[in-house]
């Protein structure tokens, strides 16, 4: 699978994160459980049970296509590939190479609005997400009441109206990300109803 212009915007924004992150522990050689938290807590990544799991398929995604060098203080040690361990070490910040502002011209699309709109945007649309139907939790099994603390609209009926949030809030965000942080449900539900919805 390709990386679509949003991912790579998405590791940029890892690598930043990363990056930050090592210079402040003044530390190399943190392995992706490590760094796991920090990103989900910064909404970077994925929140899920199994310590980073999007994380590390999405690392695993940018190695097979050629581009882990789009963050790269991520190196891996692949002797099992079914068990790839990643680590992360600081860079020295340079100016970017020809290859960079190569692969940044095809996939760069600069977002049409910024981040902190796109808070204003989620904040402004809350009591409209309050105003959706709401499952009785209680027929919910043990593992999708966790989802759900990470996730506080997991496994919601989905209806009309939030599919038409959902259309419009990525058509204005670029981002499934924030789509997700509008809706309260995981990244990857989200992204799978976009593609339900060709978009």
């Amino acid at each position: 699978m390709k990386i679509t212009h949003e991912e790579f915007q998405k590791a940029r924004r890892i690598s930043r994160a990363v990056q930050e992150y090592l210079k402040e522990l003044n530390d190399d050689g943190l392995r992706s459980v490590d760094l796991y938290p920090i990103l989900a807590r910064k909404k970077l990544v994925e929140k899920d049970k199994y310590n980073g799991l999007y994380f590390r398929n999405f690392l695993r995604k940018l190695r097979d296509n050629n581009l882990l060098s789009l963050i790269p203080q991520c190196k891996y040690d692949d002797v099992n590939d079914k068990h790839i361990k990643w680590y992360f070490y600081r860079v020295k910040e340079n100016k970017k190479t020809e290859k960079e502002h190569d692969i940044e011209s095809k996939i760069l699309v600069i977002p049409k609005i910024t981040e902190e709109e796109i808070n204003k945007l989620i904040e402004k649309a809350k009591p409209h997400i309050e105003k959706l139907p709401k499952i009785n939790i209680q027929k919910l099994s043990y593992p999708q009441l966790e989802t759900r603390k990470m996730y506080k609209r997991a496994y919601e009926i989905w209806t009309e109206r939030e599919i038409e949030i959902m259309k419009r809030a990525y058509k204005k965000f670029e981002r499934i990300d924030k789509v997700a942080e509008l809706l309260k449900r995981q990244p990857n539900v989200v992204e799978k109803k976009l593609k339900y919805c060709n978009l």
